[in-house]
């Protein structure tokens, strides 16, 4: 056969695998550059373009990114943030989402020693070098899409025990365009005041509010960190586009982007829980004190997803002004009923507010469900489910055999979890966001919120 290809086809041949043996070693030497933990299977992924989705069972074809050309830029955004081992230690967490008992049962027994938490003199230490914490720690400080970036979110933390859930929790929602208010409880030790704020002071959009306020449940002293955050978020930042209140025990269901999907179906409404059942509003003495400007009472939780004019109406308007006043002098529980009531009285104007019948459905139903948050209240018709870790005050904090549900919900964020009672289901949450994060960003996920589109609360905003 060489004879028959004379000089000048021995010469071409050789040529070609030249080019050959050269192709497969950049794209070898490629693979290996861009994953700083890689292995046999990094290599493989590299090569045949599959990935393998360590929560979820799939194997995902990859098809490029979802830009027109993969800018160099991509190359490094993928090798600094999607080359990290992410995956659940000792357990299978994609077993588990699947409801593989046996994986379930490994899991439950399962461990983690005390020493493997992370203490607030830990956090103290470790920012002093707030380069090296933001990357050890494994923060995404880029944008990712140019959707995100065009759509900032502010939120509020508060927070008053573990530094180390709260920070897992900031690391998960954290991006550059996004805002952040910080309240530590005046109640907290000194030390884990000291730990927010050096975390906060390693980034220009994280701040500590100055002022402490000792919280005590079912007074006002619930809200008035929140209206500080809200009032510091309008000063600082005049581009985000809704605001989100969070406290140090919770955790997102949905990756960034997918929240800036959401929040752009919600087209401006706003997600806030609401009822009208005797039993809440007679939490308000009426009778002494008449509610002003003609509203009605409305009793929903503390915990909201609002576009940024209402922030600027409960803020600024002098009808806000006198309901909150009316709300901290007639009201018990407070907290429960200012955000709920300003959303729910049409004739006031709030922008983004309900226009519908003011009682929060259950889902499937799309009437006036309540997404901002999935907390599964084990007394409580409408917010009742199974729950597989404890009950703690009516309110279940989750467990490993609740990852399954907490995969698959359609709110946006979870309450409650305790890391130091149930570490793994929060270790097997950040498996999944970082997964999906990953997956989105390379194309190889979509989402699609047109569903969160249809929700009464969406068509009936005023």
């Amino acid at each position: 056969m060489i004879k028959t290809l004379g000089n000048n086809g021995i010469k071409l041949l050789l040529f070609l695998i030249i080019i050959l043996i050269y192709l497969f070693t950049y794209i070898v030497k490629d693979a290996c550059m861009h994953a700083k933990l890689f292995n046999i299977n990094d290599i493989r992924s590299k090569i045949f373009k599959l990935e393998f989705n360590p929560v979820y069972n799939e194997i995902h074809l990859n098809n490029g990114l979802r830009r027109t050309s993969k800018t160099k830029h991509s190359q490094d955004t993928v090798a600094q943030y999607f080359s990290r081992n992410v995956r659940a230690k000792k357990i299978n967490c994609r077993a588990i989402v699947h409801r593989d008992n046996n994986a379930l049962q490994k899991a439950k027994r399962t461990s983690r020693p005390s020493s493997s938490f992370l203490t607030a003199d830990n956090y103290v230490n470790m920012t002093d070098n707030c380069d090296n914490f933001i990357d050890n720690r494994g923060y995404i400080t880029d944008h990712l899409t140019e959707e995100e970036k065009d759509f900032p979110i502010a939120y509020s933390i508060l927070m008053y025990k573990n530094v180390e859930q709260f920070e897992r929790l900031l690391r998960a929602i954290y991006r550059p365009q996004n805002i952040y208010c910080l309240h530590v409880d005046s109640k907290s030790a000194t030390v884990i005041y000291k730990a927010v704020l050096s975390i906060a002071r390693c980034f220009d959009n994280v701040f500590l509010l100055d002022k402490r306020i000792r919280v005590s449940w079912g007074k006002m002293s619930v809200l008035t960190p929140e209206l500080l955050c809200m009032k510091e978020l309008w000063e600082r930042s005049k581009t985000w586009k809704y605001f989100i209140n969070l406290t140090g025990q919770e955790f997102p269901l949905k990756t960034n982007y997918e929240l800036v999907q959401i929040l752009k179906a919600y087209n401006g409404s706003n997600d806030v829980e609401t009822s009208v059942q005797k039993r809440f509003i007679d939490r308000c003495k009426t009778a002494d004190f008449p509610p002003p400007h003609g509203v009605h009472v409305r009793k929903g939780a503390l915990h909201i997803a609002v576009n940024r004019g209402y922030v600027n109406y409960s803020l600024h308007d002098e009808r806000a002004h006198d309901i909150l006043e009316w709300t901290r002098k007639a009201c018990y529980i407070p907290d429960e009923i200012y955000f709920s009531t300003l959303n729910h009285n049409a004739h006031l104007g709030v922008p983004g507010s309900y226009g519908g019948i003011p009682e929060t459905t259950r889902l499937p139903l799309k009437r006036k469900p309540y997404l901002a948050r999935y907390k599964n209240r084990v007394k409580s018709i409408t917010h009742r489910y199974p729950c597989h870790g404890i009950v703690v005050r009516g309110i279940c904090i989750y467990g490993i055999g609740d990852l399954p549900i907490l995969a698959r919900r359609q709110e946006l964020f979870a309450n409650k979890f305790h890391l130091n009672l149930s570490p793994l289901v929060f270790e097997c949450l950040e498996e999944l966001i970082y997964n999906r994060t990953r997956d989105e960003y390379l194309g190889r996920k979509k989402f699609d919120a047109t569903w969160y589109s249809t929700l009464g609360f969406v068509t009936d905003k005023m």
